[in-house]
């Protein structure tokens, strides 16, 4: 069945979405896992609040979260839900901290989850930034994206850093784009999105680049164009369009180096189809990028990587340095602080995939990226 508005993430290997509206504004709270390996779906535990769209969901380690929306323009929520995938079971947890909220973006980074943006029931904008912590169940507000309050926006995570870009309010569609670096908690705005000003797109990320595209734009035009971001260069390039019809609020997610975007609406159609995307190039080669001009200095061999991983740097810089490693996804695997100048890392217990080695120090920070066999 078509419908628009579905929260979605993805845990491992698999893809989650559920809730959303159809084509007669009904609302829904049934909930599916997507498998690409065997290109199936598997209806799974209904979502445990009420029926919605315009929801937030993000995945934290091997759980899901989801919350919030509205339907109908009746009704509002600040819910929030953990879902477990081993179990196939849904626990509520403690209301979002920033109150009624719908067509906020949400995502994760290492241990926690952040949910930003949206609208309230009374139209009330937001550009406030909540982080939730699931061990203590609990919501503190972070610094505030610097740009307009806005809903419908999208996001995408890369490395320890998410970018949020799109969205809207009553009068506005914006292009701009905001780096959010959780360490410091602090924003850096980026360059703008160059494309046709939108609400309702989709987002995601595979390996070191982010894709948005999709969504509404001003007058009620619908799009399926899709950019890449660079965070290197910072720059936006056009990549192929959407295959099926232009549409708003589609559902999307990565798993590995694949994306994958369906369902949505044009207003007057639901959509119930579901695509995936392959990227025309490959996420890493097991050379060493270095995503900054950082002044610390560190090599990390060998790459690809098998049983171990060194990790090299130049100490006599006597900085307090601390590193920390992340998936693809943007889950922490491994933090701690370098003391010495080499740090041997056993990886052998490391899924295969694509990792990324952050070192920060009192000023500066530098990135490089490893491939685990």
């Amino acid at each position: 069945m078509g419908r628009s508005g579905c929260f979605s993430f993805a845990i491992g290997n698999k893809g989650y979405l559920g809730c959303g509206i159809d084509a007669s504004f009904n609302c829904y709270n049934d909930f599916w896992e997507y498998n690409p390996a065997a290109n199936a779906w598997t209806q799974k535990a209904d979502f445990g609040g009420a029926t919605r769209t315009v929801g937030t969901g993000l995945a934290i380690g091997n759980k899901g979260y989801a919350g919030l929306g509205g339907c109908g323009g009746v009704y509002y929520y600040q819910d929030w839900w953990e879902y477990n995938p081993s179990a196939n079971q849904w626990t509520q947890k403690a209301d979002f901290g920033g109150g009624f909220r719908y067509s906020a973006v949400g995502f994760s980074i290492g241990s926690m989850g952040y949910i930003s943006t949206g609208a309230s029931p009374l139209a009330t904008w937001y550009n406030d930034l909540w982080l939730y912590d699931p061990l203590t169940n609990g919501w503190t507000q972070k610094q505030s994206m610097p740009g307009a309050v806005r809903g419908a926006a999208s996001c995408f995570v890369l490395g320890n850093n998410v970018y949020i870009t799109g969205g809207g309010d009553a009068s506005y569609r914006f292009v701009d784009l905001w780096e959010y670096d959780h360490i410091s908690d602090s924003w850096l705005q980026k360059a703008n999105f160059p494309s046709t000003p939108r609400y309702a797109g989709a987002s995601f990320s595979i390996c070191d680049k982010g894709y948005y595209g999709t969504g509404d734009s001003t007058n009620s035009f619908y799009l399926d164009d899709i950019w890449q971001y660079n965070p290197l260069s910072d720059q936006w390039i056009q990549k192929a369009n959407f295959s099926g019809n232009p549409r708003r609020w589609a559902a999307s997610f990565s798993i590995g180096n694949k994306g994958y975007l369906g369902l949505g609406d044009n207003y007057i159609s639901s959509y119930n189809d579901f695509w995936e995307y392959t990227p025309d190039s490959a996420c890493a080669t097991g050379i060493e990028e270095e995503f900054s001009n950082s002044k610390i200095q560190f090599t990390i061999s060998p790459n690809p990587a098998k049983e171990f991983l060194v990790i090299s740097y130049a100490f006599a810089e006597k900085e307090n340095t601390d590193i920390t490693i992340t998936n693809a996804e943007g889950k922490k695997v491994y933090e701690t602080k370098l003391l010495t100048s080499d740090l041997r890392l056993q990886t052998s217990n490391f899924q295969k995939g694509i990792y990324f080695v952050e070192l920060t120090g009192e000023k500066q920070k530098a990135v490089k990226k490893f491939i685990k066999e």
